[in-house]
């Protein structure tokens, strides 16, 4: 069975991404934030830009997509890597931009991806991490069924919840429509 050409969401489409998207993100407003600094994408040069497309690009332990919007803006990032059938996980992962954050873009991509990780991928679980700090974040994906697991030291020090959804949460979800 083919991988689908495209996942809708609400308000959202995730697209598998092609190389051309990324010299699109080069474009991105950087987030201020200090938590946030991870997310500022580097891809200020031709050769930055085809790394990061080499290094994310769909294969069989990666799922890759963009995230566009109702007018079809490309707004973040959005994947499973680490897939592992043989154990039925994947580890999410989403990056939305700066000046679409908080419009609740990232709820609807990730609750689409997740159909595709549970009902297309048939995963048993979904992992994450996120840092400790990052309270929007870690709200959203509570909001979603992910609930936490442990947490580990990451770079810059910084501390980070993971965080796993399975499928008999996920499918307990879908069964009261929350």
């Amino acid at each position: 069975m083919h991988e689908p050409a495209e996942i809708r969401g609400e308000r959202v489409t995730l697209q598998h991404m092609v190389r051309a998207d990324v010299d699109e993100m080069a474009a991105w407003p950087r987030f201020s934030e200090p938590d946030l600094q991870w997310a500022n994408l580097d891809l200020t040069y031709p050769a930055d830009r085809d790394a990061y497309f080499e290094r994310g690009r769909t294969n069989a332990t990666r799922r890759r997509f963009v995230i566009r919007n109702e007018t079809g803006a490309l707004i973040g990032t959005v994947g499973l890597r680490n897939l592992n059938f043989r154990d039925g996980h994947g580890t999410l992962g989403i990056i939305i931009r700066a000046d679409s954050v908080g419009k609740g873009y990232g709820t609807d991509a990730i609750r689409s991806l997740l159909r595709y990780a549970f009902d297309w991928l048939h995963l048993q679980r979904v992992l994450l991490d996120v840092a400790e700090t990052n309270h929007r974040a870690q709200h959203v994906y509570e909001k979603l069924g992910f609930v936490p697991i442990g947490e580990h030291l990451g770079p810059q020090g910084i501390i980070y919840i993971d965080m796993v959804l399975t499928r008999e949460a996920y499918e307990r979800q879908q069964n009261t429509g929350s």
